[in-house]
């Protein structure tokens, strides 16, 4: 399998005190159990040259892996340039980690090309361009994923069985609080900030995790936005989104559920973690609260200040035998790409067998357009943005 990842920073190599990273990470170790022929990551910028060089010699020592991994700096016509790249080097698959505003782009070219692909979240911000994505991929034949790895988190796995097996009853309503360090926005992702908001590139995984826990649509959707802190520090963009988005059970208009999303990113830099995350499911028979920061972990160290670990996402530890591997959630996401891909590499499956047990393109219709309904709102003086057009 040859791999193609279309993007070089802090989510594939690391940056800014993050580790590793996950993405690059994750492939070296999946290609300790997958075939992987090779791994080429493409950006613009040259720098990243000696980071990737770096990196991938540093993890596959310490992984015990032997990953050829190479970096391309493409010119400036990138468009153009990533077409010739994968036309002539006969890629079977890419994942693409690039700024949401770049994703529609480049997942069409991966597409048309014949790839099959894995995108980060957000997928794309309308559901126009979703719906343009998946009537490629059928044409193509291809399998696409999105990066939504809160899917395989076993507490997230634990709430979805309990839901199902009708522990709560009727959901009365689920409250999300998600919010990030202010260096997100203010140095990790300065260049390009300006081009998404916190809910499109942060609230969209709980939105995401909703539908697939409870398997109810949203309707409808408000949102209102706060400013001040970013504003003050040059940056057009809200400090955070306060969602409602009305839920209801397909074919039941009369069991339904509201749920609020608080996401901000302007958490100091010296909370103990870079996400701040938890929610809360209330239904009829009872209520269940998750705090997916603090996993119990908690370390204070004179050079870091406190810490608090979650070393269930993605991690390096020691396996049965004493040596290090990568795994986590985060890991399972991406080998779970990587094994569907061999699968149907080597006749084992079809792209269609994964359509609807994946988060596939057309299961991110629904968080996409929740997503489109909240930036409506948002342009909108906070009016109510209706949503019935998903699966049309």
């Amino acid at each position: 399998m040859r791999i193609l990842v279309i993007g070089a920073g802090m989510y594939v190599t690391g940056r800014f005190q993050t580790g590793s990273g996950t993405i690059l990470a994750s492939l070296i170790e999946a290609s300790k159990f997958v075939h992987i022929e090779k791994v080429v990551i493409v950006a613009r910028n040259m720098a990243n040259e000696k980071i990737v060089a770096e990196r991938s010699k540093e993890l596959n020592s310490l992984l015990r892996a032997n990953l050829p991994v190479t970096y391309k700096a493409l010119p400036e016509d990138f468009e153009q340039s990533l077409r010739k790249e994968i036309a002539e080097n006969g890629y079977d698959a890419a994942i693409i980690s690039v700024p949401d505003h770049l994703h529609f782009l480049h997942a069409s070219i991966a597409l048309e090309l014949g790839l099959h692909i894995l995108v980060v979240k957000p997928l794309v911000p309308t559901l126009m361009e979703a719906k343009s994505l998946e009537t490629l991929r059928k044409q193509k034949n291809l399998h696409a994923m999105v990066e939504f790895h809160k899917r395989f988190d076993e507490t997230n796995l634990w709430i979805k069985k309990y839901l199902s097996n009708n522990e709560l009853g009727k959901l009365l309503f689920i409250d999300v609080d998600y919010s990030q360090k202010v260096s997100i926005p203010t140095e990790i992702f300065r260049s390009w900030v300006e081009k998404t908001n916190i809910f499109q590139y942060l609230g969209v995984h709980y939105v995401d995790l909703i539908y697939f826990v409870t398997g109810f649509l949203p309707t409808r959707a408000m949102a209102i936005g706060t400013s001040g802190k970013l504003k003050k520090l040059g940056i057009n963009n809200y400090d955070s989104v306060h969602a409602e988005v009305v839920w209801q059970k397909p074919n039941d208009p009369n069991d339904s559920f509201v749920s609020h999303f608080s996401i901000g990113w302007v958490d100091p830099i010296s909370t103990t973690a870079l996400s701040d995350q938890k929610y809360l499911l209330v239904g009829e028979k009872g209520r269940i609260e998750c705090d997916q920061k603090d996993r119990g972990l908690r370390i204070v160290n004179e050079n870091t200040g406190p810490l608090t670990i979650n070393p269930y996402f993605s991690e390096m530890l020691p396996d049965r035998d004493g040596n290090l591997s990568f795994g986590g959630y985060g890991y399972r996401s991406i080998e779970c790409f990587l094994k569907d891909v061999s699968d149907i590499l080597n006749g084992r499956k079809t792209a269609q067998e994964f359509d609807n047990i994946r988060p596939s393109i057309k299961q991110s219709f629904v968080s996409t357009r929740v997503v489109e309904a909240v930036n409506e709102s948002l342009a909108n003086d906070s009016s109510w943005s209706t949503i019935n057009d998903i699966f049309e």
